[in-house]
């Protein structure tokens, strides 16, 4: 078996990215594209997916995490899946500007995209399902659709922003369909990863 590479470089929205046109909160500035907390999860994220096969995220945005994902991952494939068109040029000028070739991203949301049941070795979710208005009654039926996407053994990851850190740090805004843990409970066998920032629950799942 190939040793996994290692790479520590990371890829940012940086000044020559179409996104620096508008307004991101997330822009630092040149030399700090990315909040030091979601580079911090983006290396949780980097220990917990598998190192091979097809891995799609779900509600990928602009495809930061897609795209460091397959930069580290050389022997998978990441699918980045969103229903913004817009978001996804800017994935798609950051592919071609650092010539990542296991990536690609196609316009989609959880219900509908092009991904067929059991090919997936990783599936990722973050701060997506909360925000799906009215999502809590149907969160299980919402899992159970990522789950399915999974071959026997893959690994569905999950992050929902911490309701009680984003209070005691007056965040200005919610999600329209706050999730709490407790909404998890019909979930088995999922496993917290304690090493995120306090702002995020990110727990994983594997598929049985």
């Amino acid at each position: 078996m190939a040793i996994q590479a290692v790479n520590d470089e990371w890829i940012y929205l940086d000044r020559n990215t179409g996104i620096w046109k508008g307004h991101i909160e997330a822009v630092q500035g040149v030399f700090q594209p990315i909040h030091w907390v979601a580079m911090h999860r983006m290396q949780c994220m980097l220990r917990l997916l598998p190192h091979e096969g097809t891995i799609a995220d779900i509600g990928c945005s602009y495809g930061i995490l897609t795209l460091n994902m397959a930069a580290k991952k050389p022997r998978a494939h990441l699918i980045g899946i969103d229903p913004d068109e817009s978001r996804l040029n800017v994935g798609n000028q950051l592919v071609k500007e650092h010539g990542v070739t296991n990536c690609a991203f196609e316009k989609g949301t959880l219900d509908e995209n092009s991904l067929k049941p059991g090919t997936c070795t990783g599936v990722i979710c973050t701060e997506t399902l909360d925000h799906i208005e009215g999502i809590k009654p149907r969160l299980s039926q919402a899992v159970g659709k990522l789950m399915d996407l999974l071959l026997p053994g893959g690994r569905l990851i999950l992050s929902i922003p911490d309701l009680n850190e984003m209070s005691r740090e007056s965040m200005p805004r919610l999600p329209p369909s706050p999730l709490t843990m407790d909404d998890f409970k019909f979930l088995e066998h999922q496993r917290p990863d304690n090493n995120c920032p306090r702002w995020w629950h990110l727990f994983y799942v594997d598929k049985r």
